[in-house]
């Protein structure tokens, strides 16, 4: 299995959550970590690909499209949460896709009330 693209979003700095949104920046580095490590511990599982790299525009790409889904925010500074989640995740991630390790479990955030923010089912 290969996840062509995924992503978790915040609505922040008048951007918007993208498809999947998380609360806040803390819960959007669980996310990926949940859903990343999840997807690991599947014996078929070869590897995902985030989207994107950078954040879209305010005003929007060609399509409108405005959404706070990057590692790095418009000004190329990396989100530290996020970063720091994917770091976690990469150093474990061999062993949670051999079953050594259990993968992460805390589902993110997708608002104040709680509601976990995995739409995959992962």
């Amino acid at each position: 299995m290969l996840i062509g693209e995924f992503h978790f979003g915040v609505p922040a700095d008048g951007l918007g959550a993208g498809l999947v949104q998380t609360m806040n920046q803390v819960e959007r580095a669980k996310g990926y970590r949940y859903y990343i490590e999840q997807a690991a511990a599947l014996p078929g599982f070869l590897g995902a690909h985030w989207f994107a790299w950078g954040d879209e525009p305010v005003l929007g790409r060609m399509d409108g499209e405005n959404y706070n889904i990057g590692f790095v925010d418009a000004m190329d500074r990396p989100y530290p949460e996020l970063v720091a989640g994917a770091k976690a995740t990469h150093a474990r991630l061999l062993d949670v896709h051999s079953g050594k390790v259990a993968p992460f479990s805390e589902r993110p955030k997708a608002s104040s009330a709680g509601t976990p923010a995995s739409p995959w089912g992962l």
